[in-house]
């Protein structure tokens, strides 16, 4: 969690490659929330302008919801935040979660996160 809360201009990377690290692994609760959640809380690279930070957190929340999806959905709820941030950033966080939305299959869990943030 502390490489995924640096203050650096690669964080992102550094926080996709720890994803790859052996020791790493998304069935693993405690080492997801630590490594993801905390990259979520790092507010300059996850609300980084392109979106990748966002998009990075749906690709990981799309895979973990098929492994558990309680924490699937309480990551998630970072994403229903949208309508606080300006036009540009609330737009690609949104699309974030249309694209979960649209995922086949989804949990219940998930899914009632998502549909919450959409409407």
């Amino acid at each position: 969690s502390v490489q995924a809360m640096a203050d650096l201009p690669d964080v992102l990377d550094r926080v996709k490659a720890l994803t790859e690290h052996p020791d790493f692994t998304l069935s693993n609760p405690n080492r997801c929330r630590s490594l993801v959640s905390a990259f979520a809380m790092n507010a300059a690279p996850f609300h980084a302008e392109s979106g990748e930070g966002y998009e990075f957190l749906a690709d990981v929340i799309a895979e973990l919801d098929k492994l558990n999806p309680q924490i699937s959905s309480r990551i998630a709820s970072t994403l229903i935040q949208w309508r606080r941030y300006n036009e540009k950033r609330g737009s690609l966080m949104k699309a974030q979660l249309e694209r979960l939305a649209e995922m086949k299959p989804i949990s219940d869990d998930l899914f009632e996160v998502v549909s919450r943030g959409l409407k």
